[in-house]
């Protein structure tokens, strides 16, 4: 099964595709490797689950952020925007963990 935030990221470049161009694509493929390919369908429930994040992402604007999810080590030791990042744990905690 796709990640969710696969998912959502995919809805909304299909949301962005639609709005620039004025043509809807009826759907859109997220790939994990060779053997793992999944249709994403761009259809009317697809909309309201990117407009329900939206107004989550909204809420938690609102409300003075989102806090980051730390429980996956690794997730976090490997992610772009660690070096910028005040949630971020530490190296000994990183490379202690052994993920």
């Amino acid at each position: 099964k796709p990640h969710d935030s696969h998912r959502m990221q995919l809805l909304a470049y299909l949301h962005l595709v639609e709005t620039t161009t004025g043509r809807a694509s009826p759907y859109g493929v997220l790939r994990y490797g060779e053997e793992a390919v999944f249709q994403i369908q761009w259809d009317e429930a697809a909309r309201r689950d990117l407009e329900a994040e939206l107004m989550e992402v909204r809420r938690l604007i609102r409300e003075g952020g989102a806090k980051r999810n730390h429980e996956r080590v690794g997730k976090c030791a490997s992610c772009s925007r660690r070096h910028g990042c005040d949630q971020r744990l530490d190296v000994s905690q990183v490379s202690s963990s052994g993920y």
